[in-house]
């Protein structure tokens, strides 16, 4: 066991948590820019040419807020139903799975909770196609009794829906689930539903409670 696993082992078993649920962009695997080029491939589809720099700054997971960015920014409207784009953008994502690569370090503790059995769950705004497909080009299927997805939610993150439906699924109250995010969003999303939150992208981790009041963890170097 690395000193890095070590050390987040040791901070997960101090906060015992009869659960842990993981994002899935950027917490368990470093997806790149695969979503922004999923959206690009699928408005060129639809017709559209979006500037690059827009594109990086859209809120890609949310088609009702893209939709009104684009009209207000562009003077663009978007020329297909959500589920249209939902489905060509899944489509464009799935031939290139096999590029997403895990968090190191997120994905070892991943594999440490799940050898001793704790109940491991994703909660994601990606599509659960995505997810389940990113998971097995990274060796990571077969982990998590529960996975939630966008089309599992009618509110996106930061509402707090996605957690407490990944909570309700493992039979576990959110309180005694922790969790680990790696956007301002996902954090509130947690925290909303009264989960404890580990932000990964801190050197240090420490489990952020609900109240905002966080209970200090060695670092993981």
């Amino acid at each position: 066991m690395t000193d890095q696993l070590a050390v987040a082992c040791d901070l997960v078993a101090a906060a015992q948590p009869a659960a842990c649920i993981f994002d899935f962009d950027g917490t368990l695997v470093e997806t790149g820019t695969l979503n922004t080029d999923a959206a690009r491939a699928t408005l060129t589809d639809l017709g559209l040419t979006i500037p690059e720099p827009w594109l990086r700054k859209a809120p890609l997971a949310d088609l009702t807020a893209l939709r009104r960015r684009l009209r207000a920014d562009l003077g663009v409207p978007l020329p297909c139903t959500d589920a249209e784009f939902v489905d060509r953008a899944r489509a464009h994502w799935l031939a290139r799975a096999g590029l997403v690569r895990p968090v190191a370090q997120v994905a070892a503790l991943a594999r440490h909770l799940a050898s001793v059995s704790v109940p491991l769950a994703v909660a994601s705004a990606n599509d659960g196609q995505v997810v389940r497909a990113s998971l097995t080009a990274v060796g990571l299927t077969g982990l998590f009794d529960t996975v939630i997805a966008r089309e599992h939610v009618t509110r996106l993150k930061p509402a707090p829906e996605v957690y407490r439906l990944a909570a309700a699924k493992l039979s576990v109250a959110p309180h005694r689930c922790l969790a680990f995010e790696n956007t301002d969003q996902g954090i509130a999303a947690a925290h909303a539903a009264g989960v404890p939150v580990v932000d990964v992208r801190h050197r240090a981790w420490t489990v952020e409670e609900p109240s905002g009041d966080g209970r200090a963890s060695g670092p993981i170097a």
